[in-house]
């Protein structure tokens, strides 16, 4: 991570790339890409979940279940929460290595923004445990943004202007 200063993290449910803030002597901001965590739960297949439960695998099987009972699918929506979550949880090791990196010192010797859209934050700010000072969550869908147009977005620039007068 070099002598930066200041760290950006731009995250959603996919991944989440750290890049580190260097002022050119023009003044202008460059964001050195630093590392990357790819969501790995995204494209499990649930092993040894079946996707129909209740024997309502078709229609017609001698599996199928009773006229009276109901087949129970499993919730795309809710695997899909869950993989979230854990990616969440792994987000949220993986700063606190970032955090841990900076020193004791931290936030005065370096900082790290975090910009996650507002349900990835939200789940962040739920699962990921205390990410300590030197880390600030903010709402920003900045993660499918080139490293060249995040040095010149407006909510990075105020980031790294704030995180210098720490």
């Amino acid at each position: 991570m070099g002598r930066s200063i200041h760290w950006i993290v731009a995250a959603d449910v996919r991944r989440a790339a750290l890049f580190g803030c260097k002022r050119l002597p023009s003044g202008d901001l460059r964001l050195e890409p630093q590392d990357t965590i790819e969501n790995a739960h995204e494209s499990e297949h649930e092993h040894g979940r079946p996707v129909l439960r209740g024997g309502a695998e078709k229609p017609g099987s001698p599996m199928r279940s009773s006229g009276h009972a109901a087949p129970h699918a499993v919730s795309a929506g809710h695997t899909a929460e869950e993989e979230e979550t854990r990616f969440a949880r792994e987000v949220g090791d993986w700063l606190r290595g970032v955090a841990r990196a900076l020193g004791p010192a931290a936030p005065a010797r370096g900082s790290v923004t975090v910009f996650a859209p507002p349900r990835f934050l939200g789940l962040l700010r739920k699962h990921a445990g205390d990410l300590g000072a030197a880390v600030d969550l903010r709402e920003g869908e900045l993660a499918q943004v080139p490293p060249h147009e995040l040095a010149t977005h407006p909510a990075v620039l105020e980031a790294v202007h704030a995180g210098a007068g720490r």
